[in-house]
């Protein structure tokens, strides 16, 4: 059954082709870009609004809406994914959110995207308990490192972190997932990587995945990792999965609508080729590449090229 995702909206996106979650629609509750890190990987840019608060930055009623609209007719979907332009568990409503999807739209797994720094937070840990999956972030079990790749918010604790993510993973039933992105020259090396092998075997994740730049990322000089540093890192820690960056299937006709707006909607939350959108939209080669001239001449994204090929993004 073919869907259209109508031009307009502001907090869904998609459906993603992702490389664990199947076809993903995103739901982006955070303005851009609101967080507690400032990662120097980050594919959203650099974090123009440092913060711990927790609030409703976006209003539930509006993101139901457009749920509403896109699920209520039951698309060919695999999950329904808390990711895009901040940190979801800065939203202080997200637990509601949750409720609502599993409520009214049992039938799709949910993930929640994390950096994973405010589980500390009792209220945080019990408002993604009904998820099916949370992906959590961890890249650093030093401090200096840590302060060099994710850039903190100045009132986050590292021992904290990793206290709040062993706590949810004795109170969360469903699957903790942990990601590692690997930042050659800062958490490449093995005692870094020995140390934060000490800190998942206190966390006990469901599975630990090791990623590294694969879209451009927030600073220039981040670097995508050689293989031969891939097999040292696999080598001194275990139930480790690597991410690869091939390509997906190609899932066309799930979602149709105005192309312009969903290749606009797509890139500003995650850097993409034209094989990308390509995969996202089903839209044909040359519409695609028309639509991003069109972008590109009016200002409203930038392309790098990278390893993978050309990225089109939000210019920053």
């Amino acid at each position: 059954m073919k869907t259209k995702l109508k031009p307009g909206f502001n907090y869904i996106f998609g459906p993603v082709p992702s490389r664990r979650l199947g076809l993903s629609l995103g739901v982006d509750l955070m303005p851009h870009k609101t967080c507690s890190l400032n990662c120097v990987y980050c594919e959203c840019g650099k974090t123009t609004h440092l913060t711990i608060k927790r609030k409703d930055y976006t209003p539930f009623d509006q993101i139901r809406k457009e749920l509403d609209t896109v699920l209520s007719s039951r698309p060919r979907m695999d999950f329904l994914t808390f990711s895009g332009s901040g940190e979801p568990t800065l939203h202080s409503s997200i637990g509601e959110i949750i409720q609502y999807m599993k409520t009214d739209y049992p039938e799709y797994a949910v993930a929640v995207l994390t950096n994973g720094t405010m589980f500390h937070l009792p209220e945080v840990r019990k408002a993604v308990l009904q998820a099916d999956v949370v992906i959590a972030s961890f890249d650093a079990a030093s401090d200096h490192v840590f302060q060099t790749i994710n850039r903190p918010h100045p009132d986050l604790e590292l021992h904290e972190m990793v206290k709040g993510l062993a706590a949810l993973r004795k109170e969360f039933s469903n699957q903790l997932w942990m990601e590692i992105f690997i930042v050659p020259g800062h958490n490449d090396d093995q005692h870094e990587m020995e140390q934060i092998q000490r800190v998942m075997d206190i966390i006990k994740p469901y599975q630990i995945h090791i990623n590294s730049l694969d879209r451009p990322g927030t600073e220039d000089w981040v670097k995508p990792v050689t293989p031969e540093v891939l097999k040292s890192i696999q080598a001194c820690m275990h139930n480790v999965r690597t991410l690869n960056h091939s390509k997906h299937t190609v899932l066309p006709d799930v979602f149709s609508g105005d192309l312009m707006d969903l290749i606009l909607s797509t890139v500003k939350r995650r850097p993409c080729t034209v094989e990308d959108i390509l995969e996202i939209t089903g839209a044909d080669h040359n519409k695609i590449n028309q639509h991003l001239d069109i972008l590109l001449k009016n200002g409203e994204v930038v392309k790098k090229q990278m390893p993978r090929g050309t990225f089109f993004f939000r210019k920053q």
